[in-house]
């Protein structure tokens, strides 16, 4: 279980830097970090959390952290007077979209688990 927050908190991180880098341009060169390692580590990250995939590792915590997370650094990074240079903003209903597909799929999930749970119980 340890494994897998590792794996997510890392996963955080990277995509934190890389937002930081697409709404600064240049921060992560200025601080001597490369951004293909970080493309790269991502990578490697995320073909190992695909591996290692097990679905009740996954709460309705999880999900919710690992998609709220992102748009609150972006809301963060907006605020700070930064300027996405890949289109990715709070301004994009694209995304707006995308994300509430995400919460919807994760809280169906949740309820279906909950609803397994309880036949289990009967």
């Amino acid at each position: 279980m340890k494994t897998y927050w590792s794996i997510d908190i890392v996963l955080l991180i990277i995509m934190t830097l890389l937002m930081v880098d697409d709404y600064f341009s240049g921060a992560l060169g200025t601080l001597g970090i490369p951004v293909w390692s970080l493309y790269a580590l991502l990578g490697v990250l995320i073909i190992v959390s695909i591996l290692t995939h097990n679905p009740e590792r996954f709460s309705l915590h999880a999900s919710l952290l690992l998609t709220v997370y992102p748009m609150l650094v972006m809301v963060v990074l907006t605020l700070l007077g930064g300027d996405s240079a890949s289109g990715l903003s709070v301004n994009s209903p694209f995304l707006w979209v995308f994300w509430g597909i995400i919460l919807w799929m994760g809280w169906r999930d949740h309820k279906k688990k909950m609803e397994q749970d309880e036949q289990g119980l009967e």
